[in-house]
């Protein structure tokens, strides 16, 4: 049972994985899978069943911050609708196919998960790294190859399903690092794809039967994510307001500090 007290903590959650939505176009799921771990062994949720509440609430809270944060992008004039609407088709079709499996199946654990969680965001982050100290400002381009983002929309899709972070920890580095594109316009794609990509999977999560759980809409707690959401609403705009003034080398750093202390508390769990 939640007190105020978590009540609180959520919505706080919720404000800094809004900013950071908004910052870093990653949708604040970093935030929102170091919450959820927590709350999930509050709440008494155990194994598979774990795994499944902490995917599909990061997933819903997600979408209530990128939401948010593209209309905010659209007001600033900068939203790319053909890339965007090319990696959403196959980022939706991945992510559902991949999320049923989970729901359907017994096979994800909460070791499999944690592990493949750390070693996924490890490599990023290594490769986060080099690329700052490598950064060339003159190196980046305004625009990339439309070829480019149907297989970006599926590895997001698959990511995103795997470890509730909706993608934007795949997507970024993808155009940016590897295609050269500018970070901002990178941000902005990454967040424009996730409201639809979430959607879709948070109502299968909501209709998938959960029998250990006489509370929750599926596997939707809505005493949780509602302040989260909540929190997401308000301040995703202005991680988006941020995005603007802040430059690119200290974006990519405030990206790699946050995906090391998540690393962090995900080896804490299987210790």
């Amino acid at each position: 049972m939640l007190n105020v007290t978590d009540y609180i903590v959520l919505f706080a959650s919720g404000c800094l994985g809004g900013v950071i939505a908004g910052l870093l176009g990653v949708g604040g799921g970093v935030i929102n899978v170091f919450i959820l771990t927590f709350y999930a062994d509050k709440l008494g949720i155990e194994s598979v069943d774990q795994v499944r509440f902490i995917l599909g609430n990061s997933l819903f809270a997600i979408f209530f911050s990128s939401v948010f944060g593209s209309v905010q992008q659209i007001k600033n004039k900068n939203f790319y609708f053909k890339e965007v609407g090319l990696t959403t088709i196959t980022a939706i079709l991945a992510n559902i196919l991949v999320s049923y499996t989970i729901l359907k199946f017994e096979w994800y654990s909460k070791e499999r998960f944690s592990i493949f969680f750390i070693i996924i965001l490890s490599l990023l982050t290594i490769k986060m790294i080099i690329t700052v100290r490598k950064q060339n400002t003159t190196g980046f381009k305004d625009k990339i190859a439309m070829k480019l983002f149907a297989p970006l929309g599926f590895l997001a899709g698959i990511f995103s399903a795997l470890t509730g972070l909706g993608g934007g920890v795949v997507m970024v580095p993808y155009m940016s690092d590897f295609y050269k594109l500018k970070i901002k316009k990178a941000t902005s794609i990454s967040l424009g794809v996730m409201p639809f990509m979430t959607l879709a999977t948070s109502v299968l999560y909501t209709l998938f039967d959960n029998s250990n759980s006489a509370n929750a809409l599926g596997y939707i707690r809505p005493e949780v994510v509602i302040p989260m959401g909540i929190g997401v609403m308000i301040c995703a705009p202005l991680g988006v307001k941020l995005a603007a003034r802040i430059s690119e080398k200290k974006i990519r750093l405030a990206f790699i500090l946050i995906v090391l202390i998540v690393i962090a508390r995900m080896i804490s769990r299987i210790l």
